[in-house]
């Protein structure tokens, strides 16, 4: 069987996997307890850190800072979740469909603040350094796994045996720390034995 990769977003990733358009997904994939009820996961792989970031003028330094605020989060993602969860007085959660849309609002300051990976702020903050964006507080950070369907054992097995055996050789840390410019928490690592 020849891999077929499907792109999907944050809003269509457990869609795609219980309609059987997708076997697995991997994609930043949180495991939180309303997707298990749902889906399974592998064991983790990593960690997913949101950020609230925005220009350097903003001052935030908490939640409570973001009363009263227009944040940008990518719907259905773990960072749209926390966010609405918060029981901010006056925020104002604007929801774009992607992560592109999102950032792209955020780099054209349709909204100043902005909800999101690391990697991502860099990213964006590199191609706008007349911004000044930074990274001003972690609102979230959540175990990251593989989906897949429920009850697929034997899948279930295969991927936690990759991850597990990935994590003992330190190809997923490697990676990790490319991508991210930090080391795999011990947690995960843990994860590996």
């Amino acid at each position: 069987m020849a891999l077929e990769i499907v792109e999907v977003t944050g809003p269509n990733r457990v869609p795609f996997l219980v309609s059987n358009r997708a076997d697995v997904v991997i994609s930043t994939f949180s495991i939180t307890p309303e997707r298990q009820k749902v889906i399974d996961f592998s064991v983790p792989y990593a960690s997913a850190v949101q950020f609230v970031a925005a220009p350097k003028s903003v001052q935030l330094n908490g939640q409570d800072d973001l009363a009263g605020k227009r944040v940008g989060v990518t719907r259905g993602t773990t960072g749209d979740t926390v966010l609405s969860k918060l029981a901010i007085p006056g925020i104002e959660i604007v929801r774009f469909d992607d992560e592109s849309t999102n950032m792209t609002a955020f780099a054209s300051g349709q909204v100043d603040i902005v909800v999101q990976e690391p990697a991502v702020i860099t990213r964006v903050a590199a191609q706008n350094p007349a911004k000044e964006i930074e990274q001003k507080f972690v609102i979230a950070e959540f175990d990251v796994g593989i989906g897949l369907r429920k009850d697929d054992d034997a899948l279930k097995a295969y991927l936690d045996n990759w991850v597990r055996t990935n994590l003992q050789n330190g190809e997923l840390n490697r990676i990790y720390e490319k991508f991210q410019r930090a080391p795999l928490s011990e947690k995960i690592l843990s994860a590996g034995e």
